[in-house]
């Protein structure tokens, strides 16, 4: 398998309490495990939309600019330093945007799929953190998990469409 192939993992979970769900999410941070993302999403009796994410795709923006830039300037070498910081920050920059992106995309989402005072928890992990990161998953009314694979971002879509679909599926 290249490289940049991997089998990612996507849970869902569907909660009747935002605090249960604010919960789990806290357990699968402090897990141990390697998250590619964790996102919890409630909606209050208002019909008020609240999302909380990691800044997982931030740090690896950030991480992955910053090797770039450190590479870049190696042919220069003096210019190392500089060339690894402005990298790490304009990676930051773009982490972030893509951090809005995510939430306005999963808030619109919530808003039509999530009951009124209920909440959801998406949590994306490498296939080798299932079995530490799914265990601490314990207050759900009803969780689902699905696999993908491919490049990074092609495995994730694959996994998040069939957890998806299974949610759908038990809902019905």
């Amino acid at each position: 398998m290249p490289i940049d192939h991997e089998t990612t993992d996507v849970l869902i979970g569907s909660y009747l309490s935002h605090d249960a769900a604010h919960e789990d999410y806290r357990a699968a941070l402090a897990c141990g495990a390697y998250l590619h993302g964790a996102i919890v999403v409630a909606k209050d009796l208002d019909g008020k939309v609240t999302v909380r994410q990691s800044d997982h795709m931030v740090r690896e923006v950030a991480q992955g600019l910053g090797t770039l830039g450190f590479l870049t300037g190696l042919a220069v070498f003096p210019l190392v330093p500089l060339t690894t910081g402005v990298a790490a920050v304009m990676g930051g920059f773009l982490g972030e945007a893509l951090h809005l992106l995510t939430e306005t995309k999963v808030k619109g989402q919530a808003t039509a799929m999530i009951p009124l005072g209920c909440a959801a928890l998406i949590l994306a992990y490498p296939r080798s953190s299932a079995d530490t990161v799914q265990p601490v998953i314990t207050r759900a009314l009803t969780k689902v998990t699905a696999e993908g694979q491919g490049h990074h971002v092609q495995a994730l879509r694959g996994a998040l469409s069939g957890a998806q679909q299974q949610l759908a599926a038990t809902a019905s």
